[in-house]
C-alpha cells in the first residue's frame, strides 16, 4: 500500500526557486501569484521569503541578493547557507518549464488547504459538538474558500488605473492618422471598425462550414505578421499543417490552390510560388503541429511563447473542437473553454481569435433564395460566447457572384454583430475561393483602376 503524506513537490519548489535566482524577471512575473504557503518544505519557504522581500522591494533577484536578504532576515545559516543556494541553481537544466513547476505549486498549496481542511471536519464530526446543518454550512465555507483562493489578485486603486489609461491616452494621441491602436487585421474596413484587434479582447469569427472562416483566419494571421510583424501562434485543431501551408502560399503567390495540391504548375507558376514562399518564410507565423485539442496544453504553450517574448496574437480554428479537463454537458463545456480564452487573452495581454459554428438554423430559414443573416443567438452550443467575446464577427455568403474575372467566386458579408469598444455593421469581401484569398472592395476598386 502506498504511503501517505503531505501534499508537496520538493522537485517543484527547488525548480521555481533556483529558475528565479537564474532569471531575474521570472520573479517578477510569479511573484505575484505564489505565496509562502506555496512552499512546503522548510528550507525553501524561507528562501522564497528572501525572495519575496527582494521582489517587493523592487530590488534585483540573484544568488547574492538572495543570500544577502537571508543574512538580514538571519536565516542565511538555517538554510544551509550559499551551498543551498547554488545547489538549487545547479539542479535546473532550464528555465523554460517554470510555468508548469509554478502550477504545480500552485496545486499542492490548494491539496494541502483541502487536506487540512478535511482533517478539521472529521475531527468536529467525531467531536459531535456542532449541530448537522451547522458543520455542513461550515464545512461548505471552508471548502470554498480554498477554492476561492486559486490566482487571486489584489484589488487595483482608482487612481493607479486612471494613470494608466491617462499614459495610454497619451500614447495613443500621439500616433499619426492611420495608425491603429491594436493589431492590423490587413482589412482596411475591419481595422476603422475595431481600431485594430486589441489586447486582451476575444475575437470570436463563426460561420457555416464552407463559408470560409479558416481561409479568413488565415489571411488576418498572416497579415497581422506580416504589417506588424507580430508573433502569431495559430492552432488548427481541424487541418494538419501541410493543408494550412499549402492555402497559405496560395494565398501569397495567387496561385490556384488546387494546382499546388497536384504539383501541375508551370514555370510561371512556380517563379510566383518561391516569391510567396520568400515572403511566408519571413513571418513570425507558429503553427502547432501537435494533435492536441486540451485547452490546458495550448495554455501552457501560448505561455511560454509570451515568456520567450514570441506572442502577441493567438488564433484557434475552432472552438468547438477544443476539450476540456472539466467535465459536464456540452453547454457546459463550451462555456468553459469560452471564459477560458477569454482569461487567457487577458492574462497574456494579447488578442485572441477563436472561430466557431453557427447553428443549422441560418441554413434552414431562407430569405428568398438566400439563407438569412447570422445573429448572436446563432452561436452554436453556448449562449457564454456571446457574452465573454469582446468582438463577434459573422462570415455570411451573399449568393451572388462577381462579375470580376480577375477577383472571381462569391461576395461575402462580414457581419460586426458584436463591438464592445466600438460600431456594429458589415461589409463587403470578395472570397477567392480558388486561392483561400479575403480581398476588400477597396483593393478591388484599386485593382480595377490600373
Amino acid at each position: 500500500m502506498k504511503a501517505v503524506g503531505i501534499p508537496f513537490s520538493r522537485e517543484a519548489e527547488c525548480y521555481v526557486l533556483g529558475a528565479m535566482m537564474i532569471e531575474s524577471r521570472l520573479a517578477d512575473e510569479f511573484c505575484g501569484r505564489l505565496g509562502e504557503e506555496h512552499f512546503y518544505v522548510e528550507e525553501n519557504k524561507k528562501v522564497y521569503r528572501a525572495i519575496l522581500n527582494l521582489y517587493e522591494n523592487r530590488q534585483f533577484v540573484d544568488v547574492v541578493s538572495v543570500g544577502e536578504e537571508l543574512k538580514k532576515l538571519h536565516l542565511h545559516e538555517s538554510v544551509g547557507g550559499n551551498d543551498y543556494l547554488i545547489k538549487l541553481i545547479d539542479s535546473i537544466p532550464s528555465i523554460v518549464n517554470t510555468e508548469v513547476y509554478v502550477d504545480t505549486l500552485e496545486k499542492k498549496e490548494i491539496e494541502r488547504a483541502l487536506y487540512y481542511a478535511a482533517q478539521k471536519i472529521s475531527k468536529d464530526i467525531l467531536d459531535g459538538e456542532e449541530g448537522f446543518q451547522d458543520l455542513l454550512v461550515r464545512a461548505e465555507k471552508d471548502i470554498n474558500d480554498i477554492v476561492s483562493k486559486q490566482r487571486t489578485s489584489p484589488l487595483k486603486a482608482i487612481s493607479t488605473a486612471t494613470e494608466e489609461v491617462m499614459n495610454l491616452i497619451e500614447a495613443n494621441k500621439n500616433k499619426t492618422e492611420g495608425d491603429l491602436i491594436g493589431i492590423n487585421t490587413g482589412f482596411e474596413e475591419l481595422n476603422n471598425y475595431t481600431y485594430g484587434f486589441q489586447p486582451g479582447e476575444l475575437i470570436i469569427l463563426a460561420a457555416r462550414p464552407g463559408v470560409g472562416k479558416s481561409a479568413f483566419a488565415l489571411n488576418v494571421a498572416s497579415k497581422a505578421s506580416e504589417i506588424d510583424r507580430c508573433h502569431v501562434a495559430f492552432f488548427s485543431l481541424e487541418m494538419g499543417i501541410d493543408q494550412l501551408v499549402m492555402r497559405l502560399l496560395s494565398s501569397y503567390s495567387n496561385v490556384p490552390l488546387g494546382k499546388i495540391r497536384q504539383g501541375k504548375m508551370n514555370e510561371n507558376d512556380t517563379a510566383k510560388l518561391l516569391a510567396g514562399k520568400k515572403i511566408l518564410d519571413g513571418l513570425n507565423l507558429y503553427l502547432d503541429e501537435s494533435t492536441t485539442t486540451n485547452i490546458e496544453d495550448i495554455k501552457v504553450k501560448c505561455r511560454k511563447y509570451k515568456r520567450e517574448g514570441k506572442l502577441d496574437f493567438v488564433v484557434i480554428d475552432y472552438l468547438q473542437l477544443l476539450t476540456a479537463s472539466k467535465k459536464g454537458s456540452r453547454y457546459e463545456e463550451v462555456s468553459y473553454l469560452s471564459r477560458a480564452l477569454k482569461l487567457l487573452a487577458r492574462e497574456l495581454e494579447v488578442p485572441v481569435l477563436a472561430l466557431s459554428q453557427l447553428s443549422r438554423a441560418v441554413e434552414k430559414e431562407k430569405n428568398g433564395d438566400e439563407s438569412r443573416k447570422p445573429m448572436l443567438s446563432d452561436l452554436r452550443e453556448s449562449g457564454s460566447i456571446e457574452q465573454d467575446a469582446d468582438i463577434v464577427l459573422f462570415l455570411h455568403n451573399t449568393g451572388n457572384k462577381s462579375d470580376d474575372t480577375k477577383f472571381r467566386n462569391r461576395k461575402t458579408e462580414l457581419i460586426i454583430a458584436k463591438n464592445r469598444q466600438g460600431m456594429t455593421d458589415s461589409f463587403y469581401l470578395q472570397f477567392r475561393g480558388d486561392c483561400s484569398q479575403f480581398v476588400s472592395q477597396n483593393a478591388i476598386k484599386e485593382n480595377n483602376k490600373e
